[in-house]
Formats: C-alpha cells, structure tokens, sequence
C-alpha cells in the first residue's frame, strides 16, 4: 500500500514552489515610491537623509581670533626674547570672547587675550600665558614667536562657497554643527516614513490584558512598533485587528491617509482564517509570496493606492526575521539611504548550524570574540515562536539555500542586529 502524504504531496512546499529572498527584497524595493524632500528645521533633520546639496555663504572663522588663552603681540617685538633674557612688554589691555571694544596693540606692549577672543589691531601673533611669567601691568616673554602663531584666520575653516554636506548624505551630528557654524538654519531631508502596523488575529489580546483560553498576548505589534521606531520611521498602530474582512478593510481605509507604508502580521499563511490577501486585493493588488527562508516562509506583497504593502507571518520569530530581511531595507529606501542593508561580519561557527534544503536559514546567535575571530552560538531552541532567541542574539546567522549544515568550526556570514 502507497504510505498517505497528504493531498498526494511529498512536500508540504516543493523547491519550484520558493521564490529566492534575494527576488522577494528586490520585488519589495521596486515597487516602493520615490520620496519627496521637504524643508525641515536643522534641529529636526539628525539621521535624515539630505535632499540637496548645502554650500557655506560665509567663512568661518569670520574674524581673526585666538586660538589660546595668552597675550595678543607683535611678534617683531620678541626677536630677542630668551628664557635667561626675556622680553618684557606692558599690558596695554584685555580682549575677551565676544567682546567688541578691541585697544590697539602698539610697539612694546602686549594686551591680555582668551580663546576665541577677535584678535586687536595691531597685533599678529598670540603667545600662551602658560610660557610667560610675571603679572599685573607687565609681562615677561621667554621665546620668539612667529607671526600668525595661534591666530585662527578668516575662512580657515569654511570658505563661502565651499561645499557642506552633500545630497544623499544622512545627517550625523558632526554634521549638524557643520551646517549651524555656517548659519545653516533649515534644510531639504527626506522625511521620516510614517509605517502603520497591524496586528491580525482573533487570539490576539493587549500586554496589559490576561489572556483568556486559547488567547495570547500581543507581542508582534509593539515589537514591530518598535523596530519601526528603531529604524528612524514613525510608526503607527492600528492596534488589534480580528480576522474579520470589515474589521481588516476599515483598519486600511482609516489609516490609509497617513501611511506611506503598511506592516501587516499574521493572516499571511494558508489557514482559512487568513484573509489579507484578499482583503488587500480587493482593496488594491496583493500576491501571497512563499520566500525560501526559514523562518519566515509566507509573505505578502501588495498595494493600496499608492501605498506599498508588506504582509509578515504571525509567528513572532518570523515577523522579526522578516521584518530584519525586508521590511528595514523598504524603509532606509523610503528615507532615502542608499545602505538599506545592516552590516555583516564573518564568524566561525561555536556548534553545527542546521537549515532545511532548498531554504535560507536564519539562525538567532550570540556573537563572542576570540583571539582574532567571531564566534557564533545559538540563542537557544529556534523556534519560530521562541521569543527569547531573538531577545538575547547580536545577530543573524545566515545558512545559504544550498547548504543544510555548517559544521562547528565552519565560516558563518553573521547579518549584524546591531548597528
């Protein structure tokens, strides 16, 4: 007797049945819209991404000042100073930093300076006050100094015209003290995406509620809120959605006017409670992807209007995996970032790490260094559904389609859940 398989399948999904990650990110990237900057005040615009060029209109330094605190000279004055023989010269006055009323330096006298302080007429050099001695009216020089010694000089730092920050680049702090010393006050970014997540299932109840039989807590919403808000985008919750289709269709259509990307979790696979295929069909197109990946299998690509829809599986593991190999690199492209990938480093692996055929697994390992290698070892049991594999991983453990094991000791491409 033929043994029973199922529907007459060998497989639950064949190899022909899988579409490579690699096509699914791509498909996801493609359909995803141009972003359009907009003006922002400098103070909003850290880690955005720059829309257009910015060049300086003025130098700075804006004026010849010191770089010391000391004493403004003229440094024809102390030819002749000597540690044994110093130049003495009388204090004609005192310049601090952002004062206006500047004495003139003259022959034979020195005026008393700070960092930052506009260097006087008259002067051309500045000598710290840490290689002088005496005090009060007169001061004693104990070396030459050469002219323009710690004087900063206009335009040293910035020149007008003299470009700032190019368009493309994200904006870092550095950055931002660049453009406000040029007098930079607002500038073009593209916006942080606004990503509405909802969570779909009839089980699913609030954190702060106790789960009745057959019900469990929500934890893909506000884990996925916040990987959204990790990533620099704005999330939005539309909250716990029943398996319903005009439960589903009105969490679209209300959060429709401020989503430039839908996450949806749960309702992606092939039970008969998983509607958002053809909720989100009906509402605009959809397609249900099987991506050769473990976790993470079932997705959903579609669109609502204009707006990119990306459908997770319900599994909390898969939904993050997911969200790391798909949904991240959607929103760097929607912010505008040309790196949509986190970094990778390679490892060597701590134990045999295992994956199905024909799949790419993502395996949840923490990372170690020794001697001159990374070494990777499991967070654990891999369940799709192990919430505490990936509360403890620094990475993702890449094994590719083509391999099922790579043995202890083997190289590892470790995807990086750190920045």
């Amino acid at each position: 007797m033929k043994p029973f398989v199922g529907q007459g399948r060998e497989e639950v999904t064949t190899a022909e049945e899988l579409t490579p990650v690699d096509d699914h990110l791509a498909a996801i990237l493609d359909m995803l819209p141009v972003p359009d900057p907009i003006e922002l005040r400098l103070s909003d615009a850290l880690g955005l991404v720059l829309g257009a060029e910015v060049t300086s209109h003025v130098s700075v330094p804006a004026f010849p000042n010191s770089a010391m605190d000391g004493y403004a000279v003229i440094a024809s004055d102390l030819v002749d100073a000597h540690e044994v023989g110093p130049v003495h010269l009388a204090v004609a006055g005192e310049v601090l930093a952002g004062g206006s009323q500047l004495p003139t330096v003259t022959s034979g006298h020195c005026v008393r300076i700070m960092t930052g302080a506009a260097l006087p007429p008259g002067a051309d050099a500045v000598v710290p006050v840490e290689t002088t001695s005496g005090r009060g009216g007169r001061i004693a020089f104990h070396r030459p100094v050469q002219q323009g010694m710690h004087v900063r000089t206009p335009g040293e730092d910035l020149m007008p015209g003299q470009p700032l920050v190019a368009a493309g680049r994200r904006l870092a702090p550095a950055d931002i003290a660049l453009l406000a010393v040029a007098g930079v006050a607002r500038v073009t970014c593209v916006p942080p995406p606004r990503v509405v997540i909802l969570s779909t299932g009839d089980e699913l109840v609030p954190p702060d509620h106790e789960p009745g039989p057959g019900h469990i807590r929500d934890s893909n919403g506000p884990m996925l809120s916040a990987m959204v808000r990790a990533t620099g985008a704005i999330p939005f919750s539309a909250g716990i959605v029943r398996d319903d289709r005009k439960a589903l269709m009105y969490a679209f259509d209300t959060n429709r006017g401020h989503a430039d990307l839908f996450v949806c979790t749960g309702g992606a696979s092939a039970g008969t409670r998983d509607l958002l295929p053809d909720v989100i069909g009906a509402l605009g197109e959809a397609t249900s992807v099987r991506v050769a990946m473990k976790p993470g299998m079932p997705q959903i690509l579609g669109r609502i209007g204009e707006c990119p829809v990306i459908g997770l599986p319900g599994n909390p593991v898969s939904a993050f995996v997911s969200f790391e190999v798909f949904v991240r690199p959607a929103i760097r492209k929607l912010q505008g970032r040309r790196d949509v990938q986190r970094p990778s480093v390679l490892a060597r692996a701590g134990e045999t790490l295992s994956a199905p055929p024909h799949k790419r697994g993502y395996l949840r390992v923490r990372l170690a260094r020794q001697d001159a290698n990374w070494v990777a070892t499991l967070t654990g049991h891999q369940g799709s559904h192990v919430i505490s594999s990936i509360a403890g991983a620094d990475g993702l453990a890449v094994v590719p389609e083509d391999v099922t094991e790579i043995p202890a000791g083997g190289e590892v491409r470790v995807h990086l859940l750190v920045e």
